[in-house]
């Protein structure tokens, strides 16, 4: 719900627990005071047209309109989702033409057949990305024109709930006493010399604003993340890891397990973005963490590392030297799949 419309909320609650307040302190006295009854006869009359007009009119200017906007991206992740998986498609006949090619086949219709399914996958990736590059801007650009008349509407629409409470209100101001001021004063004084009005210095912890990727979920917490940064540093020990996205991926096609970490300050996205889904595809738990420099000085490199990956083990399956981050290990191996588990795209 708009930020507005809790305000205008608020405002009644808070003014309809005064006059609740009110009448329990002073009980049916309270009513032969005329102040007291015109008060609460404008709070309800505010609440009443606050529900009757502005709720209905909020909902379908302001809400309804926001709910349709965003209803498109969910489907523009899809597609984007699909896409990523039509290019892994592609690559991987590509690659398949390629060994055709260095290593021939005994069936002479073998390489023939492999080209027109490279040319397949090409021509499927190549139409879902065109859409997505045409369509894509056009849904951003709408963001203007089409939030333009919401925004409009969300501000009729709090000045006719201020127009309506200014308007009910005033009626009780003759019948309201003349303020004191130096009576207001005294009030003021009192309480800037109660112990809690103290000020006390406390110390402000500097805040440092770090990029997040759009695509970094699931992020591991800063506990999880502590120990993710220690398993690797003991399995880059004994050689058990692969680093950078080239020797990622090639070790999750040839099918190696374990689990991949990617640092979520990587811009341009699209360097780890097909990540995410080539993980899922080889049924490989997968984390995000918020630093490539942390990434990289775990991983045994002075440089930052856009991405991981633990393979328990390493190549030889070297349980034995494994021994050392077993434990550790398993915990993270856990927790990444259950992160990956509990993501709804």
């Amino acid at each position: 719900m708009c930020l507005t419309h809790v305000h205008s909320t608020a405002i009644i609650a808070s003014q309809s627990r005064l006059v609740q307040v009110m009448e329990k302190i002073y009980g049916d006295a309270a009513y032969s005071n005329p102040a007291f009854t015109e008060y609460k006869r404008a709070i309800e009359a505010i609440e009443s047209e606050s529900k009757e007009g502005l709720d209905q009119g909020f909902q379908k200017s302001v809400l309804e309109p926001l709910a349709r906007y965003i209803s498109y991206f969910p489907e523009v992740n899809e597609a984007v989702k699909r896409r990523n998986k039509k290019l892994l498609d592609y690559d991987a006949q590509r690659s398949k033409v390629r060994k055709l090619i260095d290593k021939p086949s005994e069936d002479p219709n073998r390489l023939p057949r492999a080209e027109q399914e490279a040319n397949l996958s090409r021509e499927l990736y190549e139409n879902i990305n065109t859409i997505l590059i045409e369509e894509l801007p056009k849904l951003i650009d709408l963001r203007v024109p089409y939030l333009d008349p919401v925004f409009e509407a969300l501000v009729k629409c709090e000045l006719l709930f201020s127009q309506t409470g200014y308007e009910k209100l005033e009626i009780i101001r003759d019948r309201m006493p003349p303020p004191d001021e130096r009576s207001v004063d005294d009030i003021l004084q009192q309480m800037r010399d109660l112990t809690i009005c103290e000020k006390k210095e406390s110390k402000k912890e500097e805040v440092t604003l770090q990029y997040i990727s759009p695509i970094a979920h699931p992020l591991a917490d800063k506990k999880v993340e502590k120990k993710i940064y220690k398993t690797i540093k003991k399995a880059s020990k004994v050689k058990h890891i692969r680093r950078g996205v080239k020797e990622v991926g090639k070790a999750l096609r040839k099918g190696e397990k374990g689990i991949v970490i990617i640092a979520s300050d990587i811009s341009p996205v699209d360097v780890v973005s097909h990540l995410p889904v080539l993980c899922e595809d080889h049924n490989v738990p997968y984390v995000f963490v918020t630093s490539k420099a942390q990434l990289g000085e775990a991983s045994s490199t002075k440089r930052p590392t856009s991405v991981t990956m633990i393979v328990y083990g390493g190549k030889k399956n070297d349980v034995k030297a494994a021994a050392d981050y077993k434990e550790l290990y398993d915990e993270c191996f856990t927790t990444a799949k259950d992160l990956v588990e509990k993501l709804v795209y």
